[in-house]
């Protein structure tokens, strides 16, 4: 980040005051305060609650000059449009405004009923889905299809199967745009796109997952 860019931004700071009354926890997520940069960033807060692998971080984005909510889900992480300003002033306004609300929702967002693209598609009754295994490979079932997690895009995250320790996962996902399934892996932080899970049908992707699951996440490990 550039210096200029930096200075200005810690200036609005002071200037606003930001930060400085936030909660040390909300909903069992624990504040951490940054306020520091990182690479083309400037962090300003996160709050985070380790026992459900779920984080909410705040921040400047140099290349885009515009501050954003970023929500991290198991090892997936995307941004909330809602919150895209270049505006300091209204971007803690919202802060302030919709806090409490988006980290109780990050709370919930693994219990959350199936919208009615997914149960049309009758994603949470499928019986292969809801007979995966909590374990497989060592990889911990993390979402299921009962309870999937929208991310962006009409995109949804219908299966994961995580390792913490290692930073590696492995999704499916669903969007209701394009009514297709693929699948994404993560190796020690860095997303790979896989087509042996493409598919249009439940039918197909559960083929697909019965023939080439258990070989994934080995290749992952490996």
């Amino acid at each position: 980040m550039k210096d200029e860019t930096k200075n200005k931004i810690a200036a609005q700071i002071a200037e606003l005051h930001f930060g400085e009354n936030l909660p040390a926890a909300i909903e069992n997520f624990a504040l951490k305060k940054i306020f520091a940069v990182d690479e083309d960033k400037f962090i300003f807060f996160s709050y985070v609650d380790d026992a459900t692998h779920c984080a909410l971080t705040t921040y400047f984005h140099e290349e885009t000059m515009e501050f954003k909510v970023r929500q991290k889900i198991g090892l997936t992480e995307f941004c909330l449009t809602k919150f895209f300003t270049e505006d300091f002033a209204h971007f803690q306004k919202m802060i302030d405004a919709e806090l409490v609300y988006v980290i109780k929702n990050l709370r919930d967002v693994k219990n959350k009923t199936p919208n009615r693209f997914l149960r049309e598609k009758k994603i949470d009754a499928w019986n292969y889905g809801l007979e995966l295994p909590a374990t497989l490979e060592n990889f911990e079932l993390f979402i299921n299809p009962a309870a999937p997690v929208e991310v962006t895009n009409g995109s949804f995250i219908i299966i994961n199967y995580a390792d913490f320790s290692a930073n590696s996962d492995f999704a499916i996902y669903y969007n209701i745009y394009s009514d297709e399934f693929s699948g994404e892996r993560r190796i020690n932080g860095a997303p790979q796109v896989t087509y042996a899970f493409d598919a249009k049908t439940l039918d197909e992707l559960e083929d697909k997952l019965k023939k080439n699951l258990s070989a994934e996440l080995l290749s992952i490990r490996q």
